[in-house]
């Protein structure tokens, strides 16, 4: 069961990612129309371009996350919390199929952040 489990968060997880490294790309490849701009125009640009960054740079941190997942899995080492060691349940890892811990280790480690 276990393993089935992993076959299909696995290829959740490669459909992520291929998903992300389209976005990056399409981020990356963006580019300006080129011309004469007005302020206005100017100002739209950078804030696209900034928009595009934060993306980006959102993205490619999601991009780890989903690679570190595939890796625990490569190595047999997927759904276990790598905090407190317990199996992370099943419904947590359909909704965030890259979650590294448990949601009690998870909920700990939000509390003593904030």
């Amino acid at each position: 069961m276990k393993n089935e489990r992993d076959i299909k968060i696995r290829k959740r997880l490669e459909a992520l990612r291929a998903e992300i490294l389209k976005v990056i790309g399409w981020s990356e490849t963006a580019s300006s129309g080129g011309g004469a701009m007005d302020e206005i125009d100017q100002a739209n640009e950078l804030i696209e371009k900034e928009m595009g960054y934060l993306m980006s740079s959102n993205m490619s941190n999601n991009l780890k996350e989903v690679e570190e997942a595939l890796e625990r899995i490569k190595n047999k080492e997927y759904g276990k919390c790598q905090h407190c060691g317990t199996e992370i349940s099943s419904k947590r890892l359909e909704v965030l199929p890259f979650a590294k811990f448990c949601v009690t280790c998870q909920e700990n480690l939000e509390s003593n952040n904030h």
